[in-house]
């Protein structure tokens, strides 16, 4: 059975390892310690397997907005729901009180990679644009929002 919970500094090495695993540019050291300790409106949410993180969700709340950083899990456990649980995880905790509710979600996804957009669009994300060249490669990304 998987576990979903808010991650804990004791999560730092398994979602770096899954940040790597999973990404062409993944968070350096310092970017992810800033993630976890330092940025004051972010969260992070871990997918836990028998004691193991094999998944995450990175997002941010301003206001009432929300940003998905990432959502990654390790490629033994994909294509299991992980990655559409971490996202129904992530709206359980927005805040409930009616001056912060979340109205919007946004993130930017690599034009390739088509797995992440099609998870986004049957989770209800509609594109809106397309940003070109917005990845350090030159690769495009697909901005993406759902409204709640």
């Amino acid at each position: 059975m998987i576990k979903y919970r808010l991650a804990t500094p004791n999560d730092f090495d398994a979602v770096q390892a899954i940040e790597n695993e999973c990404f062409k540019e993944p968070y350096s050291t310092e970017d992810l310690h800033y993630e976890f300790e330092g940025n004051p409106v972010n969260k992070i949410i871990v997918a836990e397997k028998d004691g193991k993180v094999v998944g995450f969700i990175d997002f941010l709340i301003t206001f009432n907005s929300s940003t998905i950083m990432q959502v990654a899990v390790t490629k033994e456990f994909r294509g299991n729901g992980i990655a559409t649980q971490l996202l129904s995880e992530m709206e359980k905790s927005f805040p409930k009180e009616i001056d912060d509710l979340v109205e919007t979600i946004t993130l930017e996804v690599r034009e390739s990679n088509e797995a992440a957009k099609n998870l986004y669009l049957k989770n209800a994300y509609k594109i809106v644009v397309v940003k070109s060249n917005y990845y350090k490669d030159g690769e495009n990304a697909i901005y993406m929002v759902k409204r709640l």
